[in-house]
């Protein structure tokens, strides 16, 4: 609790809290980082004994490693590579001691999560960020920033700052208050990843290095250390001087990524030699396996959507995603594969079987020079694994559509283009640029390291005036959080005085809303999944997968007012929503129309007409088209009796509802009969 109680920058306290939980606890962090420690070392130094003690030059005729070893090899080295080792040998020594000083916070972490929040070391990687977020809600009190305590009872405390609220989403502002600013970003294509390629026409071109020279330049800019943005970059009266700092800034970012780009290259294709190099040759058909693009990732993610449940939506979306492409009928490109599978599974054919009738002679035997039968064999298997691997199956049938609503049940994304386009072949390819073969990706990556500098100079032009604007049109101060991202801050406007401020933006061109707004819904496709994931949770059931059947509605029989109030208690708790979660607050909630709170609502319904005494023409305002007598006469029923309803309650009949109502006109027909 001490931890909780003295957190000064509850951002800070809050990434610390996720980090250790995305991370599975303490022992898995620092095993972790030991592993990552060591992998730095072990690469380095393999890296730095093949370019400099082994001879290659000497392989092909030596049969001892002696033979092919340069004997005092680093004595020998030439000075950039002494260089190299010193200063990898102190920036790997800073990494040292840095672990070694994050101990003892992380066992202050462990304990907290222990005792404050009630889950065990045992427990951290299997229980849900949910349970998490509640347990910081329940003890907000502790901490003076956080606790709801009367004003009167914190000016005895000495405190006059605002009150911080700790809600579901307040942490997830908190956490995601940089990353919130990137997904509008990408949304509303701020920045201008195209570049011409000679003899190619223009191409998107957005990787890793790219992004990182992109935060390296709003780092301690339009950002803090910490992340939030500076007062100083939203001010309209520092525009010129942002503008200009910026196009410093991408210079200056271009100018260092041609500088390191021969390292970043040597050392993408070593790991990513050293990581894939075994999987690719157990299993070739794994060299076509897909992944979503650094650029595609933006795209998908959702505002206040945390990492892992990120990561976690995009690994449901795999397999559908895989038999997706599948559906498309690719007839050349498949007999063209058949082609070479048959060609290289016969040449493998027949090399196995000679070298099984004579293995101890035929494996040195060089079918070409310096080629050895061993060579042809490895080299033709991999060629049918991948062949192979590119043939659909046999007994599969095509329905594109049926396939891509599955992917996007998880994706959430869906251009406004795609829709009633699903089966065309413009949205399958627009899919294949989003969700790449992994060994193109790798490629675009050492691609993106040479076009980096041109990518980052042509939006030191006029895209620096764009983002400057952006920063400043998209930020809003909200009170106990600082500022934001406003499309990160679900049901809160700008001015809050405003009754509906969309109606200020509506103009017939809606070139204000392309400009101001997001793009493909982003924003409401957020909030609805934010809400389903923390009130669904919370309350111990799953999301509801696909279509889900409407409630059944009331038989409309004629009863007695207590009949009708049983019915309605019955149905309601038949069709009842799931209840509300404690974590999001429910003052932040949009407003609802009347329509919709009867209908989420039926017992509720009931209950206004039974005590209340909403009359019918109220009832009918709400059940019917009639929306602008709705509005006009606002959400006050005391003031809706007309001279009719006064006089059928007194009989006590009037104030019924509709149910009631119905039930005196079968009775008055009834008697009619009866006459």
């Amino acid at each position: 609790m001490w931890m909780y109680t003295n957190a000064g920058n509850m951002d800070a306290f809050f990434h610390e809290v996720y980090h250790y939980f995305v991370n599975h606890g303490v022992h898995s962090i620092l095993l972790a980082r030991v592993i990552n420690q060591l992998t730095e070392l072990f690469v380095f130094s393999f890296a730095m004994f093949l370019s400099t003690c082994v001879d290659f030059s000497k392989i092909s005729g030596s049969k001892k490693s002696s033979d092919v070893y340069i004997s005092k090899c680093m004595a020998n080295a030439p000075w950039y590579k002494n260089v190299a080792i010193f200063l990898f040998v102190i920036y790997w020594c800073l990494g040292l001691v840095r672990t070694l000083q994050s101990v003892r916070r992380l066992y202050q972490l462990r304990d907290f999560f222990t005792h404050v929040l009630g889950i065990p070391e045992e427990d951290i990687q299997t229980v849900k960020w949910v349970t998490v977020v509640e347990g910081l809600v329940k003890i907000q009190n502790a901490n003076i920033a956080t606790a709801t305590n009367e004003a009167k009872v914190k000016r005895y405390l000495d405190y006059n700052q605002p009150q911080q609220r700790l809600t579901a989403e307040t942490v997830a502002n908190r956490l995601m208050r940089q990353d919130n600013y990137y997904v509008a970003l990408i949304n509303k294509d701020i920045f201008d990843f195209n570049v011409i390629i000679p003899y190619y026409g223009s191409r998107s071109c957005y990787s890793r290095s790219l992004e990182w020279c992109i935060q390296f330049c709003l780092t301690n800019f339009i950002f803090d250390e910490q992340g939030n943005p500076r007062p100083f970059a939203i001010d309209v009266r520092n525009r010129g001087v942002l503008v200009t700092s910026l196009r410093r800034r991408l210079a200056f970012a271009a100018a260092i990524s041609i500088i390191f780009a021969p390292w970043n290259i040597i050392r993408f294709s070593v790991m990513y030699f050293f990581r894939y190099y075994t999987d690719f040759t157990k299993n070739p058909a794994r060299a076509s396996m897909r992944a979503f693009t650094p650029l595609a990732e933006w795209k998908i993610r959702e505002f206040n959507e945390l990492d892992h449940l990120f990561q976690r939506r995009l690994r449901q979306a795999f397999p559908f995603a895989n038999e997706y492409l599948k559906q498309f009928p690719k007839d050349k490109m498949d007999q063209l594969a058949r082609f070479i599978a048959f060609i290289s599974g016969a040449f493998a054919a027949v090399l196995t079987l000679t070298t099984l009738l004579d293995s101890k002679n035929f494996l040195d035997f060089e079918i070409t020079s310096g080629r050895t039968a061993l060579f042809y064999i490895t080299a033709c298997l991999a060629v049918f694994g991948i062949a192979r691997g590119m043939l659909p199956d046999e007994y599969e049938s095509h329905d594109p559509v049926m396939h891509l609503r599955e992917v996007l049940m998880f994706l959430h994304y869906c251009p406004a283009h795609w829709k009633n386009n699903l089966h065309t072949n413009t949205v399958r390819a627009e899919f294949s640029e989003m969700y790449q073969m992994r060994v193109l990706i790798f490629l675009d990556e050492i691609l993106s390291l040479i076009l980096t500098p041109i990518i980052l100079l042509q939006n030191a032009g006029k895209r620096s005036e764009r983002v400057i604007d952006f920063f400043r049109e998209t930020t809003v101060h909200i009170e106990g959080i600082g500022y934001q991202c406003n499309f990160a801050v679900f049901g809160m406007k700008k001015n809050q005085n405003m009754e509906d401020p969309a109606t200020a933006l509506q103009e017939p061109d809606g070139l204000r809303d392309d400009y101001y707004g997001d793009k493909d819904d982003k924003m409401a496709v957020s909030m609805h999944n934010f809400r389903q994931y923390y009130t669904q949770r919370q309350n111990g059931r799953l999301p509801p997968q696909g279509w889900q059947p409407p409630p059944a509605w009331p038989p409309m029989s004629p009863r007695t007012v207590a009949d009708e109030g049983e019915h309605g208690a019955a149905t309601a708790a038949r069709h009842r929503k799931p209840a509300g979660s404690t974590l999001l607050d429910s003052r932040r909630h949009p407003p609802r129309s009347p329509q919709q709170r009867a209908r989420a609502h039926p017992l509720r319904q009931t209950s206004d007409v039974t005590q209340r005494g909403v009359s019918e023409s109220r009832l009918m305002a709400q059940d019917s088209d009639l929306d602008d007598y709705d509005r006009a006469v606002g959400r006050d029923a005391s003031g809706l009796e007309s001279d009719t309803d006064a006089e059928g309650g007194r009989g006590g009949v009037g104030k019924q509802g509709v149910l009631g109502m119905l039930a005196q006109y079968t009775k008055a027909g009834e008697r009619k009969i009866d006459y």
